[in-house]
């Protein structure tokens, strides 16, 4: 028993001494990544932290009528991805619409295709929505126009989950611009999870 104990220990240990990557992200606490309770994906299913054990996940808050910063950002994470080759298969990109009144499961799933296949659009009631931002630290509010819209200022960041499932650096949409700067933390936290 007590030969258990110390193996552990030093298990963890050793764990604890490794180096994590440095990374062009403002990196972040290592905690396990937020749970999105009450939302699902276009196809009406939950999401599961669990699915994506050993893969990165970029998680990005948005919204389909969003003029600049979401397409800007979601094409930059299209050639960031495209920039991994054969690694493209370990990411994912998750996308929380801050709009479930318009963004629709179709609207959603037609938006996110025609930036890159594969990503999952996540999205449910308001309520949830707005604990999900939360637990993201991510801020937002609808402004109402004067021809009767609106649209939502919204955090432009993305966060960068580890293949363990812990947080590990977030993005400003300034620190997307640089191609080769993802790509190479996408390789530095698959290579050191």
């Amino acid at each position: 028993m007590v030969s258990l104990l110390l193996i552990a220990a030093l298990d963890g240990w050793s764990r604890l001494q490794q180096p994590r990557a440095s990374l062009h992200g403002t990196p972040l606490p290592s905690r396990p990544a937020p749970a999105f309770k009450g939302l699902s994906d276009t196809q009406g299913r939950p999401f599961d932290w669990k699915a994506e054990r050993g893969r990165a996940v970029l998680v990005f808050f948005g919204y389909t009528h969003c003029p600049d910063v979401c397409p800007l950002t979601l094409s930059a994470l299209a050639r960031a991805l495209d920039r991994l080759g054969p690694l493209r298969s370990e990411v994912r990109v998750v996308f929380v619409s801050l709009d479930p009144a318009r963004d629709t499961p179709g609207v959603l799933r037609a938006y996110l295709d025609a930036f890159m296949p594969g990503v999952i659009g996540l999205r449910g009631p308001l309520p949830e929505v707005a604990r999900a931002a939360r637990q993201w630290g991510v801020t937002w509010r609808r402004v109402d126009t004067s021809d009767g819209g609106y649209w939502i200022d919204h955090t432009a960041a993305v966060t960068l989950v580890g293949p363990r499932g812990r947080l590990r650096a977030r993005y400003g949409y300034g620190q997307l611009t640089d191609p080769a700067w993802l790509p190479a933390d996408l390789r530095a936290v698959l290579a050191h999870p």
